[in-house]
């Protein structure tokens, strides 16, 4: 397509954890994996992965498949096929050591745009491959290799209508709220236990979560105070507001 065309494709998003951790050489052997693990998929499963339109990002990519790569191929088999190339990977590594990948597909519009693909369904699979909560699960949880994320719409046409080996019940409905989106959207993972799904949605947690990395990184979080007088006020040796040590 040329820049400006209107098209509509199954859009992948896909995302190694712990990439911003390692040193320079840790990034090269994440690279290869990151390429080895789809390209073994794709040979794999009989997809055409050469054809595919890919923004690459190190540790991860953004894929435009093409119309007549069949969608239920992609997200069923193409997906066991990587988290089965993971599970032979990482057996007997140390958990630094290990390939874990997040992985999003998302239907809509796409189109070739001046700095890469534009269009709603681009924007629905990044921020849903980048929804914290997943991240915090792949934190506590050591032994997971991937988690697929699917659309409302690639769930409800793929896989409520029967076209994949998955079942319903695999599944699990959850509200993304990231950046500017928000929506639903359907999880799965081989490794996930019904105890995960408090992971999800305990605003403790993720209130514990945000004042570490406020620690971690010196940051706070500003409050704004508002001081509501009547009446003539001697200032001279008042204190408004809060102070911070």
């Amino acid at each position: 397509m040329k820049s400006g065309d209107f098209g509509r494709a199954l859009i992948m998003s896909s995302d190694l954890r712990g990439y911003g951790q390692g040193a320079d050489k840790r990034h090269e052997t994440m690279q290869r994996g990151f390429v080895d693990l789809h390209e073994s998929a794709a040979a794999q499963t009989g997809l055409s992965r050469h054809r595919w339109v890919i923004q690459q990002g190190g540790d991860g990519e953004l894929a435009i498949l093409p119309a007549d790569e069949p969608d239920p191929l992609v997200v069923d088999q193409y997906v066991r096929a990587i988290h089965q190339w993971l599970v032979t990977h990482n057996d007997g590594l140390a958990v630094e050591e290990r390939l874990r990948l997040r992985v999003a597909f998302a239907f809509g519009t796409a189109y070739p745009s001046v700095n890469g693909y534009a269009g709603q369904a681009v924007v629905e699979a990044s921020r849903l491959v980048d929804w914290k909560p997943l991240k915090k699960i792949f934190k506590k949880r050591e032994d997971m290799n991937i988690f697929l994320i699917l659309s409302q719409r690639v769930f409800e046409d793929v896989v409520r209508q029967g076209h994949t080996s998955y079942g319903i019940g695999d599944f699990h409905e959850v509200t993304i709220r990231e950046k500017e989106y928000s929506g639903s959207a359907w999880i799965w993972s081989p490794e996930f236990r019904p105890e995960d799904l408090r992971l999800l949605s305990d605003p403790t947690d993720t209130k514990a979560d945000e004042q570490a990395e406020n620690h971690r990184t010196g940051t706070s979080q500003q409050a704004e105070v508002i001081n509501n007088l009547s009446g003539p006020v001697d200032a001279r040796r008042a204190v408004f507001g809060i102070g911070r040590k």
